[in-house]
């Protein structure tokens, strides 16, 4: 709010090009848009939110994207290495600046995710969690996918996945990648790969 009302603020000089005329416009921090929409409403008017970056905040506009509630949003990005950038690629957002969508999530990856999503009950940044994070990245890596966090990122958050969740993700294939050696107890089996690709052929999606 302070970065907004700031006379100089950059915040204002976007909102005042793509945003609705300032008598029809209405401020609100993003953790109020829960509130302000309820849970069976889906808001007619787009939403522009600027600079999401707080898990708390990129969680809840994702909740409120993936439940229908928001239906029109722009999202301004700070900065490209944003979480809610890949998020926003994984969703199909229109890139703005690029005039882009970002290639669709391969469904034996998404079934990937869904997998290491099981996991999550136990945390994700060690034990059973970890083991099978870094097993899949392995697996898929033999099998020439690029071990780039970004992608099992993207992929996470595909099928719904959290912004904190996310987070481990990468940092855990980040250090595969950059040839940690992680001691991990097999969570599959070798033929996983496999698995998967025959899953997602199952459901039709590969």
């Amino acid at each position: 709010m302070k970065q907004y009302d700031d006379p100089a603020s950059v915040d204002r000089s976007t909102v005042a090009h793509i945003a609705v005329p300032p008598a029809k416009r209405s401020l609100v921090e993003i953790r109020q848009l829960e509130e302000l929409i309820p849970a069976d409403v889906a808001l007619p008017q787009a939403v522009t939110v600027l600079r999401p970056n707080e898990e708390k905040d990129c969680d809840l506009v994702a909740e409120l994207v993936h439940d229908g509630r928001l239906r029109m949003v722009f999202v301004m990005v700070h900065h490209e290495k944003y979480p809610i950038r890949v998020w926003l690629d994984a969703m199909g957002a229109l890139n703005l600046h690029t005039g882009t969508v970002a290639e669709p999530v391969a469904p034996v990856l998404r079934a990937a995710a869904k997998a290491i999503q099981q996991e999550e009950y136990n945390g994700l940044k060690s034990g059973r969690g970890k083991d099978a994070i870094v097993q899949l990245v392995r697996a898929f890596a033999a099998r020439g996918y690029p071990v780039d966090p970004e992608l099992w990122a993207r992929a996470y958050f595909a099928i719904g996945g959290y912004f904190g969740h996310a987070g481990t993700i990468s940092e855990l294939v980040e250090e595969v990648r950059r040839g940690v050696r992680h001691r991990v107890k097999p969570a599959y089996r070798e033929d996983i790969y496999d698995i998967l690709l025959a899953q997602s052929e199952d459901t039709g999606e590969a």
